[in-house]
C-alpha cells in the first residue's frame, strides 16, 4: 500500500487592503487584527503556546506574548495522503486560525519505573526483611536504553486535520511512485484492500534537531496558532 505525500491547494483567506499603522510596524490588515485577537486570548493564560507565521517561515514558542525561542522553518505545504488513483482534494485554509492539540506524538507514552530488587510485601506485624546481598561476580543487568527522540512525527489537531513534522520528505522520484502505485493497484484489485485514507494536513519541514526539540511540545491541549503576518 502506498502512503505517499501529495501537495494540495492552500486558499488563503486574509488578503485585505492595509490600513495606516505606525512606522516600522507591519500593514494593519484585517487578518492581522484578526491574529492579534486570538493572540491576544491566548497571552492572556500563563501556558506556552506556539505560533506558525508562514510568511516569515518561522514557528515561535510563547507565554504572555513573549517569544522564548524559535524554529526556522525549511518549508510548509498542505498535503493529503491518499492512493494515487484518488484524485486530491484541494485544501483551504483560511488564516489565522487556531488549531488545539487532540493527540501528540508522545501522549501515548508512559514511563515505567521498575524497582532495583522485587520482595514480597509484609503481612501484618511482619518485620522488614534485610534485602539478601548481591554475590560477588554476579552479572550486572544492562539498563535497557532509552529510545531515541524522533525527528518524524504525527500530531492530531482539533478540526480532522494532521499535523506531519519531518526533518526530510518522503521520496518522490517517478521510479519509486511507479512501484508504489503498482503494488497499491494489485492490493486493490485483487485482494480488495483500500489505501489507509488520511484527513488533509500540513507538512512542516525542520531541521533535525529543531524536529526533536518540539517534539514534546505537541502534547494534548497545546495552542498553535498559524498566521501570515510576515515582517
Amino acid at each position: 500500500m502506498r502512503t505517499s505525500i501529495t501537495t494540495c491547494l492552500w486558499a488563503l483567506a486574509c488578503t485585505f487592503t492595509s490600513a495606516s499603522s505606525p512606522a516600522g510596524e507591519p500593514p494593519l490588515t484585517f487578518g492581522r487584527v484578526a491574529s492579534l485577537e486570538l493572540e491576544a486570548a491566548l497571552a492572556k493564560k500563563p501556558s506556552i503556546y506556539l505560533k506558525l507565521d508562514l510568511a516569515r517561515q518561522v514557528l515561535e514558542i510563547k507565554a504572555r506574548g513573549m517569544v522564548l525561542d524559535k524554529v526556522p522553518v525549511k518549508a510548509c505545504q498542505g498535503a493529503a495522503r491518499q492512493a494515487f488513483y484518488v484524485k486530491p482534494q484541494p485544501m483551504e485554509l483560511r488564516l489565522p486560525v487556531l488549531w488545539e492539540v487532540v493527540t501528540g506524538p508522545g501522549d501515548t507514552d508512559r514511563e515505567v519505573i521498575a524497582p532495583a530488587t522485587l520482595r514480597p510485601a509484609r503481612r501484618g506485624d511482619e518485620e522488614e526483611e534485610e534485602p539478601t546481598p548481591i554475590p560477588k561476580g554476579t552479572p550486572t543487568p544492562t539498563p535497557t536504553p532509552k529510545p531515541e527522540t524522533p525527528s518524524r512525527y504525527r500530531v492530531e489537531l482539533a478540526g480532522n486535520v494532521v499535523l506531519w513534522v519531518t526533518d526530510r520528505l518522503p521520496a518522490a522520484s517517478l521510479w519509486d511512485r511507479f512501484r508504489q502505485a503498482v503494488r497499491e493497484g494489485w492490493a486493490h484489485v485483487f485482494r480488495g484492500e483500500e489505501p489507509p485514507q488520511e484527513p488533509p494536513g500540513v507538512v512542516l519541514l525542520v531541521d533535525t534537531e529543531d524536529a526533536r526539540r518540539l517534539h514534546h511540545l505537541f502534547r494534548q491541549g497545546m495552542q498553535l496558532l498559524v498566521v501570515a503576518e510576515g515582517s
